[in-house]
């Protein structure tokens, strides 16, 4: 039986500034960039799988959502929101900022 895939929808802003600083870190380091950017795909791979185990994410902005969060490469939160079976709106969350959600 096949298993249940989610579709993960990134937002193209958060896209377009993860591959910034994935092209800013291969700079200093291509072997660190190379493993960031896998992470990143490991990440959206395993939101495809199964984004209902991830802990809910409490946020200091008021939100009538149900946000969800993962951590990726020790350092990058993702957090997101399960619609049916989709996965939306991926915020780029490093550390403990929550100037970027919402």
């Amino acid at each position: 039986m096949a298993e249940h895939k989610y579709k993960v929808s990134v937002d193209s802003a958060v896209n377009d500034r993860i591959l910034d600083h994935v092209r800013f870190l291969a700079r200093v380091s291509i072997p660190a960039a190379e493993r960031l950017y896998d992470a990143f795909a490991k990440a959206i791979t395993e939101l495809e799988n199964n984004p209902k185990g991830c802990p809910k994410y409490t946020s200091t902005v008021i939100t009538d959502v149900e946000l969800r969060y993962k951590l990726c490469h020790k350092r990058y939160r993702i957090v997101f929101e399960i619609v049916n079976d989709n996965v939306y709106d991926i915020q780029d969350c490093r550390q403990d900022t929550d100037k970027n959600l919402l």
